[in-house]
C-alpha cells in the first residue's frame, strides 16, 4: 500500500490518539485474553482506515478544486495536460503520470505531458498504441482499469521497467476518444478503487477544458473564415471556402455545399468522399432538408433508413450531419458534413457550428448571386451600349442592320439568324441572314409575318430540338421588320428561350434603326438646309452690293471705297482672332457703313468745298440714319455696331454718342481704323491723297487718341506678315 501520514490522524470519537490507546494498553494488560479487548481493537483500525480515506478523499476533492480554478485560466491544451499531470502526481505520489493526446491522423496516442521520478525515462514525441496493453483494453472498454499485480511485459517498449501498478483512464468526449490518463508505480498494489473517482472526475474536467477550447478556437476560426468568404463573389470559388470551412469546424473527412440557382443545383465539396457521385447519391436527402429547413444527423449512413441507399465505399464515413442554409427563412441550399474524424458521430456542437457557418454562407452566397446577375445584366448592358454606338457610327441603314443581327447570332449562340427591314413603299430594303450565304437567303416568312402583323413575338417548333423565333423590330412610328433566330434546346437555359434578353436587344435595335433611319433623313434634310442656307447668303450679298451701287450712285466718293474698307478691315479681324460669324458681321457693316447717307441731301453730299457747321451736324447723323434703316432687317442686324459706332473715337471726341475706349464695339474700331487708313490713300473732292508710309505714320501717331492701339498693332503685324497689301487708289 501507498505510505501516508493521515493513518496518525485523531479518531472520529474525538478523543486523541494517545488517550485511546492508553485505554487500549490499560484494558489490554488486566484482560490480555478478553474477547472486548480485541473487538475494540478492531474497531480503533476500522475507524483509523475509515478516516484515512475520508481525508484522502478530502484532499483530492481540494486538489479537484484547485485544478479547476487553475484551468480557467489557462487557454492552451498542452499546458493544460502539463497542470493534470502535476496535479495527478501531487496527488497519488505516482512513479508516472502522463497525459496522451489522440491524433485522428495517426490513430495513435501522442505524449502531451508527464510528471513524477520516472518523467525522465519517457523520450519526446512519444507515441503509443490505441491498442496495446493496459491502454487498448481501457479505450476499447471505455472504462477506467487497474492492474495490481506484476507483469511480464513493460507497459513500452522503450522503458524497461516494469511497473505493477497501473491505472488508465480514457479521456472521452461526447463518446469519441480525446486522449488517456496513464498513471504507473514500481510498488505493488499501490492503487486502490478509490483512486478511480478523482482520476476520472480530472479527467473529465480536463477534456471539457480541452473541448471548450477547441470549441473557442472553432469560433475564432469561423469568425475568421466568414470575414473571408465576403471578400469572395464569384459562387464556385465561394462554395468550395464554404465546404472547406464546414469540414475543418467540424472535423469532418468531407464537407460539401449544394446550392439552388435559377432551378439548378451547384456542387462543390472538400476533403474525400470516395469519388462518389455527389449530385445523385447525396441528392433525396439534399432535397428533404432543402424543403423542410431542418438539419438531420445520421449516426450510421449504412443503417439509417434515409441513407442506406449511399453508395459510401470509404468505411470511415459513417455519420452524416446535414443542415439547410437559410436566408430570411427562405432556402437556399445546403451543407454536409461526412465522417467524424475524432468520433464515431457529430453531436450538438457540429450541429449548432453548421447552422452558424450557414447563416454566413446564406449572405456571402446572397451577394454572389447579385453579383452574378449584376455582371450579366452589366454584360448585356455593355453589349447593347456597343451595340447603339456601333449603329451610331454606320453611315446607311444596311450596316446597322448587320450589326444588330450579328450582336444577336453571337450574344444567344443561335444556330441561324436573319433579319427583314421594309420601305414606307413596303417593299423589302434590307435582307440578310448569319451563317452569311449570299447566293441563298431563305427567311422563315410565315413566323415573320406572324410576328409583324401581331407585333409581339412569334415562335414555331420545327422539330424535336429546334425552335423558331420572330421579333418584330418596331417603335411607335411603325413596324420595320422583323429579326428571328433559330435556337437548339442546348444553347438555352434549362431549356427556357431567353426571350428577355432578346426582348431587351429588339427594343434597342428598334430605337437605334429608328435612330439611324431618323438621322440619314436629317443629314439629307441638313444637307438641304445648308444649300438653302448658302443659297439665302448669296442673295443676301447681292442685295447688300445693289445697295452699295445704289450709295455709290449718289456719292461717286465712295466708289471702290467700301471694298478697299472691307479688305483692309478682314484682314486685321483675323489677326486678331475674330470668329468667322463676327467676321462676317464686319463685312456686312463694312459694305453697309454710309447706307445712312441715303438720307443726307445731295447738296450737302456733293458739296466741293467745305461743310459749314449746320452741314457738318447733318451730316453726323447718318450713322444713326443708317442704324435705324437695318434695324428692320433682322438677317443684318449683326452689322449695326459697325453702322452705328464706326466714327466713335479711342478718346471719346468721336460722334454720333461719344463713346470712349472699350465702350465702342470691337467691329467699329477695327473698321474704324480701316476706314481712315483707306481714306488717307483715296482722293477726296476737298483734298489729296497720301503716300502709304505718311498714312500709316499718322494711323501710328493716332493710335490711344482716335484709335485702339490694339487694332493699330494688328494692322501692323498684318504688313509685316504681308498679309495685307495696301496701293495707293
Amino acid at each position: 500500500m501507498k505510505p501516508s501520514s493521515l493513518i496518525s490522524s485523531p479518531l472520529i470519537t474525538g478523543k486523541p490518539k494517545e488517550t485511546v490507546h492508553a485505554e487500549v494498553e490499560g484494558i489490554d494488560a488486566g484482560h490480555e485474553n478478553s474477547e472486548e479487548v480485541r473487538q475494540l481493537k478492531a474497531r480503533i483500525q476500522a475507524l483509523e482506515q475509515q478516516l484515512l480515506l475520508q481525508r484522502i478523499q478530502n484532499e483530492q476533492l481540494l486538489r479537484l478544486n484547485q485544478f479547476n480554478q487553475q484551468l480557467e485560466t489557462m487557454e492552451d491544451i498542452p499546458v493544460e495536460a502539463q497542470l493534470a499531470a502535476n496535479v495527478l502526481h501531487q496527488t497519488l505520489h505516482a512513479s508516472l503520470c502522463m497525459v496522451l493526446g489522440f491524433s485522428p491522423a495517426s490513430q495513435r496516442l501522442q505524449l502531451l505531458a508527464v510528471a513524477g521520478p520516472d518523467a525522465t525515462l519517457i523520450p519526446p514525441g512519444f507515441q503509443h498504441s490505441i491498442t496495446r496493453g493496459l491502454i487498448g483494453r481501457a479505450i476499447r472498454s471505455r472504462k477506467t482499469l487497474l492492474r495490481h499485480h506484476q507483469t511480464e511485459e513493460p507497459p513500452f517498449k522503450l522503458i524497461p521497467q516494469l511497473y505493477p501498478s497501473q491505472l488508465v483512464c480514457p479521456l472521452l468526449d461526447n463518446g469519441n476518444l480525446e486522449g488517456v490518463l496513464f498513471i504507473a508505480s514500481r510498488e505493488m498494489e499501490y492503487f486502490s478503487p478509490q483512486d478511480i473517482p478523482f482520476v476520472e472526475a480530472l479527467g473529465m474536467r480536463l477534456t471539457s477544458a480541452w473541448s471548450y477550447q477547441r470549441y473557442r478556437n472553432t469560433l475564432a476560426d469561423l469568425v475568421q473564415s466568414a470575414a473571408l468568404l465576403t471578400s469572395t463573389l464569384n459562387l464556385n470559388q465561394l462554395m468550395e471556402k464554404i465546404a472547406e470551412i464546414a469540414r475543418q469546424s467540424t472535423y469532418a473527412h468531407a464537407g460539401v455545399i449544394a446550392v439552388r440557382y435559377e432551378e439548378t443545383w451547384r456542387w462543390a465539396h472538400a476533403g474525400s468522399i470516395g469519388g462518389t457521385a455527389l449530385s445523385e447519391t447525396l441528392q433525396e436527402i439534399v432535397n428533404h432538408v432543402y424543403q423542410t429547413g431542418i438539419a438531420i444527423r445520421v449516426r450510421d449512413i449504412r443503417r439509417d433508413p434515409r441513407t442506406s441507399h449511399l453508395d459510401l465505399r470509404d468505411p470511415t464515413l459513417r455519420s452524416m450531419l446535414v443542415s439547410p442554409i437559410l436566408r430570411e427563412s427562405q432556402p437556399l441550399g445546403v451543407i454536409l458534413t461526412i465522417g467524424k474524424k475524432q468520433g464515431l458521430n457529430f453531436n450538438e456542437q457540429d450541429e449548432f457550428l453548421l447552422d452558424l457557418i450557414g447563416t454566413h454562407a446564406a449572405v456571402a452566397i446572397e451577394r454572389s448571386f447579385l453579383d452574378e446577375e449584376l455582371r450579366s445584366s452589366l454584360m448585356v448592358t455593355q453589349m447593347l451600349h456597343e451595340l447603339s454606338m456601333r449603329i451610331a457610327e454606320s453611315d446607311d441603314l444596311n450596316a446597322a442592320a448587320q450589326v444588330i443581327a450579328l450582336t444577336a447570332y453571337r450574344m444567344f449562340q443561335a444556330s441561324a439568324c436573319g433579319m427583314v427591314l421594309y420601305g414606307l413603299d413596303g417593299e423589302m430594303e434590307i435582307s440578310l441572314q448569319y451563317p452569311s450565304d449570299d447566293t441563298d437567303i431563305s427567311h422563315p416568312m410565315e413566323v415573320i409575318q406572324q410576328a409583324m402583323q401581331s407585333r409581339q413575338i412569334s415562335t414555331q417548333r420545327v422539330n424535336e430540338w429546334v425552335s423558331l423565333m420572330a421579333f418584330p423590330l418596331q417603335t411607335h412610328r411603325r413596324c420595320y421588320g422583323a429579326l428571328w433566330l433559330e435556337l437548339m434546346e442546348s444553347s438555352s437555359r434549362n431549356n427556357h428561350y431567353p426571350v428577355d434578353e432578346v426582348r431587351l436587344l429588339i427594343n434597342q435595335a428598334s430605337i437605334a434603326l429608328e435612330r439611324s433611319i431618323l438621322l440619314a433623313e436629317t443629314r439629307r434634310q441638313a444637307h438641304e438646309l445648308a444649300q438653302a442656307f448658302d443659297q439665302l447668303e448669296r442673295s443676301y450679298d447681292q442685295t447688300l452690293l445693289a445697295l452699295m451701287n445704289s450709295l455709290d450712285a449718289r456719292d461717286h466718293e465712295t466708289e471702290r471705297h467700301v471694298l478697299r474698307v472691307r479688305e483692309i478691315a478682314l484682314r486685321i479681324a483675323q489677326e486678331m482672332g475674330v470668329s468667322p460669324a463676327d467676321q462676317k458681321a464686319l463685312e456686312r457693316g463694312a459694305l453697309l457703313h454710309d447706307i445712312g447717307k441715303i438720307g443726307i441731301s445731295d447738296t450737302i453730299l456733293h458739296k466741293p468745298d467745305s461743310l459749314n457747321e449746320h452741314e457738318w451736324r447733318l451730316m453726323r447723323e447718318h450713322p444713326l440714319i443708317g442704324a435705324r434703316i437695318i434695324r428692320e432687317i433682322p438677317f443684318l442686324s449683326n452689322a449695326i455696331p459697325v453702322i452705328e459706332y464706326h466714327h466713335e473715337r479711342w478718346d471719346g471726341s468721336g460722334y454720333p454718342k461719344g463713346l470712349k475706349g472699350e465702350e465702342i464695339p470691337l467691329l467699329a474700331r477695327i473698321f474704324s481704323v480701316a476706314d481712315v487708313l483707306d481714306a488717307l490713300l483715296s482722293d477726296r473732292p476737298y483734298r489729296k491723297r497720301i503716300n502709304v508710309e505718311d498714312a500709316l505714320q499718322y494711323i501710328r501717331s493716332q493710335s490711344g487718341k482716335q484709335f485702339d492701339p490694339a487694332v493699330v498693332n494688328a494692322l501692323m503685324r498684318c504688313l509685316q506678315k504681308n498679309t495685307l497689301h495696301l496701293l495707293e487708289a
